[in-house]
């Protein structure tokens, strides 16, 4: 029977949030006798069904109900709404979990208790690079992975409401599962061939950019508000998911499994200073154990996010995907502030919240010329940058020796987009790194998650 030979009927379907939305419905319906073919809009709400035969309402309602939806005929679409507005309440309440998690954040860093201390050495043990995975998992490595597998989970679990605690953590197990197999795997073959596989510092921060104003979606649609948004949402191609659907019957494995995967690109400051170091090692196995025990250390704290959000329930649950959107959308923006800084944007999101030094930014010293080179000398402490700026003159090779064996957190990986400098710093003694400036102007550098002294650069002024 031809397309032209069926008869189409239209519905209106509430309770949609998500591309996943509309292959779950489409499924359920195609199950029912009599319907040849479905196209659902989870932006719209519209279900157009082809029929070969009679099917009820009361059918296609039955097939959805258990999966949290409803349906009506588009007659009716307009005459209710799937939830009650919440008012200006919901607004307040969004906005005081929001200050509740800067002050808390604020707090934590006003009196250093957000962890960074661990450093990368070239004499460390696999166990110390545990402990290393430990500290990132609850500090900026959060921020990436833990913001990405947060806002997957929350949407997930609101897109499911049927399913298990069980059921709901199992998406978890694949992420990191992946996380462990993609760092354990690309470890090696980083630490083998060198630089082949490293991806230069702007196509980084593009790649952040892009996953942070993912997340920042996420966030938005979690908290159900600008629905318009919806049309934006990044999602594969339905006959794509349709057949990962019919692959396995546990429809989340394959997309937390390759996420998790690809969290080995994106650039927490823990996880590049390890990948720099397994490519100053070249060695395969080193490669492979380094990033292993790594990626074992961020174990817990992830495994923690999705406990937390796949066995929660009632009020306890909806308060919590309140949480979770409004912390992912400032996740969402720390991240883009490190994708700007790795992309060579001299664009600061974060100065809100960083403290700036007068005494080492309003230094501008003149870098001393010994043998033939300009010699600039600089010392990292936790995150700042002593001095944190230079005059240097173009055409002249300049020497940059940084003594990181004082830094904190990302500020152990020193970022120079212009330059195509990404380097990390040794826990003992000095660093040396030789560019010659080409151009006047300043050059911009930073810890990879622009975390460090607002402005610091070289300020490049003619010979």
């Amino acid at each position: 029977m031809t397309i032209e030979q069926l008869k189409k009927s239209i519905y209106k379907i509430h309770g949609l949030h998500c591309a996943a939305c509309e292959v779950t419905v489409e499924r359920k319906f195609k199950a029912i006798p009599g319907v040849e073919k479905v196209k659902v809009n989870h932006a719209t709400g519209k279900s157009e069904l082809y029929l070969s035969g009679e099917v009820k309402l009361e059918e296609l309602q039955q097939a959805i109900s258990e999966d949290g939806y409803r349906v009506v005929t588009w007659a009716e679409r307009n005459q209710e709404s799937a939830v009650a507005p919440e008012g200006r309440g919901k607004y307040l309440e969004i906005g005081a979990i929001a200050l509740v998690i800067m002050a808390l954040y604020l707090v934590l860093k006003k009196f250093s208790l957000l962890p960074q201390g661990f450093g990368v050495s070239d004499s460390m043990s696999y166990g110390f690079v545990f402990l290393i995975g430990l500290v990132a998992a609850v500090s900026t490595c959060l921020a990436v992975s833990g913001g990405l597998l947060l806002a997957i989970s929350a949407k997930y679990n609101e897109s499911h409401p049927g399913l298990s605690g069980a059921q709901k953590f199992k998406p978890h197990l694949y992420f990191n599962l992946g996380r462990i197999i993609s760092y354990t795997g690309l470890g090696a073959v980083v630490g083998a061939l060198g630089g082949v596989l490293t991806l230069s510092t702007r196509l980084n921060g593009i790649i952040t950019i892009i996953v942070s104003l993912v997340m920042i979606l996420l966030g938005f649609q979690l908290l159900k508000i600008f629905p318009g948004l919806k049309r934006f949402q990044p999602k594969m191609p339905k006959s794509l998911a349709h057949k990962i659907h019919d692959w396995s019957a546990a429809e989340n494995k394959v997309g937390p499994f390759f996420l998790g995967a690809l969290t080995f690109f994106l650039p927490c400051g823990f996880t590049q200073a390890l990948q720099l170091y397994t490519l100053s090692r070249g060695d395969a196995w080193v490669g492979a154990l380094t990033m292993l025990a790594f990626s074992l250390g961020t174990l817990p704290a992830l495994l923690s996010v999705g406990a937390l959000s796949s066995f929660s329930g009632g009020a306890f649950h909806r308060g919590f995907l309140k949480f979770a959107g409004v912390l992912v959308i400032i996740l969402g923006l720390f991240n883009i502030n490190s994708g700007l800084t790795l992309a060579g944007f001299r664009i600061n999101l974060a100065g809100l919240t960083q403290s700036s030094s007068k005494t080492n930014q309003s230094k501008n010293p003149g870098a001393e010329i010994i043998n033939g080179k300009q010699i600039a000398k600089m010392k990292i402490v936790g995150l700042s940058y002593y001095p944190s700026r230079f005059t240097v003159k173009a055409g002249i090779p300049v020497e940059w020796e940084i003594d990181g064996s004082q830094a904190a957190g990302c500020a152990r990986v020193i970022v120079a987009s212009a330059l195509g400098i990404n380097e990390y710093l040794p826990a003992s003694g000095t660093k040396k790194i030789t560019f010659t400036p080409r151009k006047t102007g300043t050059i911009a550098f930073s810890c990879p998650m622009g975390m460090t002294t607002r402005g610091a650069g070289f300020v490049v002024v003619a010979e």
